[in-house]
This record gives C-alpha cells, sequence and structure tokens, in this order.
C-alpha cells in the first residue's frame, strides 16, 4: 500500500484492514481510465453541486457505479459514503496523475484558480500542477539515440533427435516444429524492440513538430480562426481564441511547460480581470458555435468552454449567465487574469478533445 494513501485514508478510518481493502478496490477502479471515470473522480473528489452521477447522463452514472463496485468487490461490507467516497476520488485521482494526463487537467481546470477549494487531506490541486509539469516535461525528452539500437537475438536450440526415425518422415515433425518456433521467438523479439525504438522517435519527432507549429503561428502574429493580426483582435477575444488554436496544434497533452509563455507572448496580459460571462459573449457567435460543435462541457471540468455552451444555446449575450452561475457554482461575475483564463482554456479543450 502505498503510505501517502495509508495516511490519507487515516482521515476516515484508522482500521488497517479497511485501508488494505480500499487500496486494493482504489486501483481496481482505476485499472482502465478515460474521460468519464475522471469527471465523476473530480466531482466527487471537489463535492460539487453536479451530481457525480450526472443529470440523466448513462456514461457517468455507469462509472460511478463502477467505481463503488470495484471497493465492493474488495469488501463486502463496503457502503458508500459521501466523505469516504470525497477522499477515495482524490487518492484515486492522485494515482492517475502519474500517466494520465486528464486527471491532471481535470483538477486544475475544476479548481478554477481557487475558485473551488476541496477540503482533502492532501493539496490536489498543487499536486496536479507538479504532476502536469512533470509530465509535460517527461513527455518532451529527447530519446538517447545510443539506446534506440537493436541487438540481435540469439537463442539456443538442440534438436531431440531420440524419437527421430529415418524411414517415418512423422517423426521430423516435432524438429522442425521446434525450430519454427524458436525462430519465431528470436524474430517477434528483435520486432518488438525495433518498434519500441520506431514508437520513441515517432512520439518525439511529433512533440518537436507540435512546437514547431506553436512557434510558427506566435512568430506569424496571426489569429488563424479570426484571420485577424494579433494587436486587431479584441483583448476580450484574445483568452478563447488564441487557446484554442494552440491547443488544436497539440499533439500531446498535457501539452508544452511553456504555454503559459507561448499565451503571453500573443499578447494575454498577467494583470487584470476578465470576466468569463465577458469572455464568452465577447466572441464571435459563429466561433463559438464551431468551437463547441459536438464537445461534451461540464459545469465541473470544463465551465469556461460551459459557458461558452450556454451563450451559444441562448443565443444573445444576456440570457444565460446566471443559469450557468447555479450550474457551477461560481459567482457570475467570476473572473481571471486574461492570461490564466486562456490558460484553462487551453486546458479545458484538451480535455475535451484528447482521450
Amino acid at each position: 500500500m502505498d503510505p501517502d494513501f495509508a495516511r490519507w485514508y487515516r482521515e476516515v478510518s484508522l482500521e488497517d484492514g479497511k485501508a488494505q481493502a480500499r487500496w486494493t478496490g482504489l486501483n481496481k477502479a482505476i485499472e482502465a481510465p478515460n474521460r468519464a471515470l475522471v469527471e465523476v473522480l473530480t466531482r466527487l473528489a471537489f463535492d460539487t453541486k453536479a451530481s457525480a452521477g450526472g443529470y440523466k447522463d448513462p456514461g457517468l452514472a455507469e462509472k460511478l457505479a463502477a467505481f463503488h463496485a470495484a471497493f465492493e468487490a474488495a469488501d463486502e461490507d463496503y457502503e458508500p459514503e459521501k466523505r469516504e467516497s470525497q477522499v477515495l476520488a482524490a487518492c484515486a485521482l492522485v494515482r492517475l496523475f502519474g500517466s494520465y494526463s486528464l486527471a491532471q487537467l481535470a483538477v486544475t481546470t475544476a479548481s478554477f484558480d481557487g475558485a473551488r477549494k476541496p477540503s482533502l487531506p492532501m493539496d490536489l490541486v498543487g499536486l496536479a500542477e507538479q504532476a502536469i509539469a512533470k509530465l509535460s516535461t517527461a513527455r518532451r525528452v529527447r530519446p538517447d539515440v545510443s539506446r534506440l539500437k537493436v541487438a540481435i537475438q540469439e537463442f539456443a536450440w538442440q534438436p531431440d533427435l531420440a524419437t527421430l526415425n529415418p524411414s517415418d518422415p512423422q517423426t521430423f515433425k516435432p524438429l522442425f516444429a521446434g525450430l519454427v518456433s524458436g525462430v519465431n521467438a528470436s524474430f517477434r523479439a528483435a520486432a518488438a524492440g525495433v518498434n519500441a525504438s520506431v514508437d520513441k522517435m515517432s512520439s518525439y519527432m511529433r512533440v518537436v513538430d507540435e512546437e514547431l507549429q506553436m512557434l510558427w503561428w506566435l512568430l506569424g502574429e496571426r489569429s488563424l480562426d479570426l484571420d485577424l493580426p494579433f494587436d486587431k483582435v479584441e483583448a476580450s477575444v484574445q483568452p478563447m481564441v488564441f487557446a484554442k488554436e494552440l491547443a488544436s496544434r497539440t499533439v500531446s497533452s498535457p501539452g508544452p511547460v511553456a504555454i503559459a509563455a507561448l499565451l503571453a507572448r500573443s499578447g494575454l496580459k498577467p494583470r487584470g480581470k476578465l470576466s468569463v460571462v465577458a469572455a464568452a459573449n465577447a466572441v464571435p457567435p459563429d466561433w463559438a458555435a464551431n468551437t463547441m460543435d459536438d464537445l461534451p462541457s461540464s459545469p465541473v471540468t470544463t465551465p469556461i468552454h460551459f459557458a461558452l455552451d450556454k451563450r451559444v444555446e441562448a443565443g444573445v449575450s444576456d440570457a444565460w449567465a446566471a443559469h450557468w452561475s447555479a450550474l457551477c457554482g461560481l459567482a457570475e461575475d467570476t473572473a481571471l487574469s486574461p492570461l490564466r483564463l486562456s490558460e484553462l482554456f487551453y486546458r479545458e479543450h484538451l480535455f475535451l478533445t484528447y482521450g
């Protein structure tokens, strides 16, 4: 059992046997993560107004049921309790931070720069921010070419001649079957080594191309969606549009560590405040509709996209803000600096478009 999990779970129970059973259930619950599972875990961990099982959302309801079923399988006396579920969901997210970027992204976007502060035995948001930087850096390390070489796979094979009868061709079959099996095993091992090397180089080349495309975008100083120079795009429109254009050029979630620097260089300011409602109302209606086409926004993990979605549904700029505020549990005048708003919109877009 992970010592951090044992320490965090003590807030719920001091029974070592129960903690061990929960640890077993936790690992079972997250063995096949996807966006829906992360959504459910985030809603539980933040204890949001929006139900973890969703509203008439079979996908979320199914994942919530499976989450509890994993613990029931490890402990027949398990009964879901609100506080325990909250802590277990947070622990599950931390376990996913090491390899599944959507968990990291969801926690930071749900926090909304501290507007939502879950009561937990760990700094969940701080751990998520650290994990984003760590995973982003790890996925952008240049492979050591010297380690990508594939050695010749040798195999030791000795024919069994005890049952060989030269006058009976059938007795040669086991002999040749053993030879074929040995050769195939050697080829499989060699192919696996080659494929692993190719995958590493391919991943790195995709990341290099991603960064090149982002730099060309930055050097061009032009919004491709709006076909306007950066400085001709209204300040209230820039955060969403620029973030979406960079997100569409991202090939490896959670994106580059320097994404905030790129957004800053495009003209976004770290000072001042811009409300979510004002930003959603400022972008062109057709751009908003195209951006939100078929994206399943959430009031918890993607509140900025959810605002954009509600604006598109309403069709007018002044008829949706109160509804958005009530569903998200955020004040109608919730505002961030343009740069931070853009960075969170970028993360939300990755969460919605990467599996």
